[in-house]
């Protein structure tokens, strides 16, 4: 009684306290870090949280439905219906998948909720960075032994697969992945007499200075306070030779914040990044507002399917070595009494040509060797850099203080971006909030 009382707790203080961790976005997937508006493509009722007794579960050749729950808008809230009607027709006819959708504003509250009514789903959809915070308090079912001989999941790669780890057992995995890079506007390249894409930060910045003009910014990002903020910063510290995630004031942190902060002060970014979402940069930049922008693989479809007059391609962040970090969501089966046949359903998910076909529609990857040579992505110029970069790509740290330790990031942001404070003032008060956040 006392551990539920504890966790039940521990998930209403997270509902207020978690910021969106998932890099994502676009017009076929509901971004994790902007709300839904639609209505869910099929809502029922939830079951029980309480943890069962063995004999809890189904027994072989018994009906069961399986409650999944997610916050993809769009195509992606049918494709997922979709995926689920053929796991029943074409795997396990026992096994029935309702889907509800949630708008991701509501999402971790509705969790916090169904966990005290003892109503929550079998099955979630979260962002890869939360994952950790509600292993932690017990929500979530251990899969270590489940996963461990699977040849499915022995195929991602590590740094993705750690996101999924918490206490050195597996409590998620990676249903969507994806990285960063940065877009540039092809005809705007070609109209300011530039002939190739800056391979060096210096390079970057005077080419920025160069496409400023005419109420054009050379540059783009997401600074806003919260973890959109973070994950578009953290790609350049890595960038910078700094994979510490906990080291703001570093060499790397330091170096990584000057060079946006010379961007602004060069005006070639404006200083309303520090209010953009990365749903707004997208705009900006398909509106022509910004000739540069960092952005993630997931506007890949947008672009295509709704931009065809936009003319783009994408180059890596590189300084001293490339700079880009996972996002995307993860699949966590929730202890209740549907559990092993969650589990099952899981399994199938994550086979890759199952897993492929939901990711390529979703312009996000399995993060695995395969996909740097599958024919649905080489076929297409825009994915090369995002390809290219996977092995590179960089996992958040698996931590349920990391929200906590995200804020330092986003208050060094804030000050150095609105040049109240120096970079190097700015690196000293978000260490000082990552430290405190640590205990």
């Amino acid at each position: 009684m006392k551990r539920r009382l504890s966790m039940l707790l521990a998930v209403a203080m997270l509902a207020t306290s978690l910021a969106a961790c998932s890099s994502g976005g676009g017009s076929t997937s509901q971004s994790s870090e902007q709300p839904a508006g639609e209505t869910p493509a099929t809502s029922t009722e939830t079951p029980s949280s309480e943890a069962p007794s063995s004999e809890a579960e189904p027994a072989s050749g018994e009906q069961v439905e399986l409650k999944l729950w997610h916050y993809y808008s769009g195509d992606s809230a049918q494709d997922i219906v979709d995926l689920c009607n053929r796991y029943t027709s074409e795997v396990n006819p026992n096994v029935k998948v309702a889907v509800t959708m949630l708008p991701f504003g509501d999402f971790k509250k509705q969790l916090s909720v169904s966990s005290a009514a003892s109503s929550l789903p079998d099955m979630v959809f979260i962002d890869n960075c939360d994952a950790v915070a509600y292993a932690a308090m017990g929500m979530f079912a251990d899969l270590t032994e489940a996963m461990k001989d699977n040849a499915e999941i022995a195929k991602y790669y590590e740094g993705i697969m750690k996101t999924g780890y918490y206490d050195g057992k597996l409590y998620s995995v990676p249903s969507v992945s994806n990285n960063q890079g940065i877009y540039y506007n092809k005809d705007m390249f070609e109209a300011a007499g530039i002939q190739k894409v800056p391979e060096t930060w210096d390079e970057v910045r005077e080419t920025a200075k160069a496409l400023t003009k005419d109420g054009v910014y050379g540059f783009g990002m997401s600074a806003v306070s919260n973890e959109e903020g973070t994950s578009q910063f953290l790609p350049f510290k890595i960038a910078a030779g700094d994979e510490d995630m906990y080291s703001l004031d570093s060499e790397g942190g330091l170096r990584a914040l000057s060079f946006l902060t010379d961007l602004v002060k060069d005006g070639s970014m404006p200083k309303d990044v520090i209010s953009w979402s990365q749903s707004d940069v997208g705009t900006q930049f398909k509106t022509g507002k910004i000739a540069m922008m960092m952005m993630g693989c997931w506007y890949i479809n947008e672009y295509e399917e709704q931009n065809p007059e936009l003319n783009w391609d994408v180059f890596p962040i590189k300084d001293k070595t490339f700079g880009t970090i996972y996002g995307g969501e993860n699949l966590a089966v929730i202890n209740g009494p549907n559990k092993d046949a969650a589990i099952e359903w899981a399994k199938w998910f994550m086979s890759y040509d199952i897993n492929k076909e939901w990711n390529f529609k979703m312009a996000h990857f399995p993060a695995r060797e395969e996909s740097l040579t599958d024919p649905e992505y080489t076929a297409n110029p825009h994915w090369k850099t995002f390809l290219e970069l996977i092995p590179y790509t960089k996992p958040r740290p698996a931590d349920p203080k990391w929200p906590e330790v995200s804020l330092g990031y986003q208050l060094a942001l804030q000050e150095a971006l609105t040049l109240q404070k120096t970079p190097e003032e700015a690196v000293k008060d978000g260490q000082a909030m990552i430290d405190a956040a640590r205990g």
